[in-house]
């Protein structure tokens, strides 16, 4: 779902300029108008596209804020209250909330919801006896592609299956020990969603604690956009594939960060690092506040860290400025630095990584650079820089595979969207939320723990690290 509004902001300069043209050009797409009115709801079908939703608050001068299925679109917007919406290309149920504020401080709330019953592919586990394994299977499909089978799966085996309502499945006895099981909903054409049942609450311990467990989330939309203004009731959070208890959350741009950044400067880039080094010192001036620090390292044939961590800009432009190209490309030695670097660190932290191709000399291997990422929680991000060589298919899933293990991404790039690269990376770190979670904690120290986050919109995707090691 993208979202245009007529809003202002105090964020940039630019911002209002850059949302008043993007709602002109909406418009001129728009083909239906929604008019929402307190008092009048009305039952509405067949909304799909592009829509321009209109509210009658019922005053003058309110200020409005609309909520789409859990995610704020437009927040103290003044008349003539307008937005632009893109449901996307299939009718769909949506509910749509709307709360109106008076200059005297009059709140009025009121909800529509849309293509009432058009579900979207959905699949909810309810659990009915925790003590005899048997839980339910909630799921929702379009009308026009029903559901056709609910099936239970563990460790790739099937287990069970049902092809009509109520879906209740009773876990295996000998199946519980492998912590979590899989339920996937196939519909009629095809399509598959899933969910899990853990036996977490079903495990008997003589020691249990309640602790808290720090997370720093994106989430990103259909289009790879990084959004920032996601309800916190869209979230669920599983630990070893238990359901958690979310007890703090907001932005985590308000809290430091300390950032590693790693720079290819083999004899390769001869040609490239200039440009290279001038955009990551861009990033750095963008991208970092007060109390924030960041460290500089040079990935040559072994990692030469120019830079300790340093809340000093200055000095972190100053290293990048005298990188000097030399040598083969030790990747992963450089990162298992820069996870030394910021083991410590208390605060939020990220590697960013820029590199024209794969390692060709370090003494840790593959596995070990992703055990060491992995096991600090760290968010990898590369920019994968195209200097005119081959980049191996190999090398590059080698990235996308460790960036997907710790939350991060991988964006190629030339010298002329470099910067443009290092933008969208600077944008996720400032749309990061902050979440502490609560878990119960059977006593298994240095334990591997599976984290899975899922939000309750079929746009939206979380990406975080992919688990931690339990103290």
């Amino acid at each position: 779902m993208k979202v245009v509004t007529q809003q202002r902001s105090s964020r940039s300069n630019t911002l209002p300029i850059l949302v008043i043209i993007l709602t002109c050009a909406a418009s001129a797409q728009a083909t239906t108008q929604l008019l929402l009115s307190r008092g009048d709801s009305r039952e509405t079908s067949g909304l799909k596209g592009i829509v321009e939703l209109a509210v009658n608050p019922g005053f003058d001068d309110a200020k409005v804020t609309i909520t789409v299925d859990g995610q704020k679109i437009a927040e103290g917007i003044a008349a003539p209250y307008r937005v632009i919406v893109d449901f996307g290309l299939a009718a769909l149920q949506h509910k749509i909330n709307v709360v109106a504020v008076s200059p005297s401080k009059k709140r009025v709330q009121w909800t529509e919801t849309i293509n009432r019953g058009l579900l979207p592919l959905s699949v909810n586990v309810k659990q009915i006896d925790a003590v005899a394994r048997l839980f339910e299977v909630v799921a929702t499909a379009p009308a026009d592609d029903p559901i056709a089978i609910v099936e239970l799966w563990d460790a790739g085996k099937l287990i069970a299956s049902a092809d009509q309502p109520p879906y209740r499945f009773t876990i295996p006895a000998e199946v519980v020990n492998s912590g979590f099981v899989q339920i996937t909903a196939r519909t009629k054409s095809g399509d598959e969603a899933a969910d899990f049942w853990s036996s977490g609450g079903d495990v008997h311990v003589e020691s249990v604690q309640v602790r808290t467990v720090p997370l720093f989330v994106s989430v990103v939309d259909r289009n790879g956009t990084t959004l920032d203004n996601i309800d916190r009731s869209l979230f669920t959070i599983l630990d070893n594939g238990a359901a958690t208890k979310i007890v703090e959350f907001g932005k985590a741009f308000d809290q430091p960060i300390s950032i590693a950044l790693l720079l290819d400067a083999s004899a390769s880039m001869t040609y490239s690092l200039k440009p290279a080094a001038a955009a990551a010192s861009e990033f750095v001036k963008r991208t970092l506040k007060k109390g924030d620090r960041c460290a500089v390292f040079a990935v040559q044939d072994v990692p030469r860290r120019k830079q300790t961590l340093t809340d000093d800009l200055q000095q972190v432009t100053n290293a990048l400025a005298t990188l000097t190209p030399a040598g083969s490309t030790s990747l992963y030695d450089a990162i298992e630095s820069a996870v030394r670097e910021l083991r410590d660190e208390k605060v939020r932290r990220a590697i960013v990584v820029l590199t024209d191709g794969g390692d060709t000399g370090s003494v840790a291997t593959f596995d070990e650079a992703e055990r060491a990422a992995s096991q600090a929680g760290i968010p990898i991000y590369f920019i994968a820089y195209n200097t005119g060589g081959d980049t191996l298919p190999r090398d590059m899933e080698r990235l996308k595979y460790l960036s997907a293990q710790t939350g991060g991404f991988v964006a190629a790039a030339g010298q002329q969207d470099l910067r443009d690269r290092y933008h969208a990376i600077e944008r996720d770190l400032r749309a990061q939320f902050a979440i502490l979670y609560q878990v119960t904690d059977y006593g298994k120290a240095n334990e591997w723990r599976n984290v899975r986050v899922m939000l309750s919109s079929p746009t939206l995707t979380a990406r975080t690290i992919r688990g931690y090691f339990a103290p």
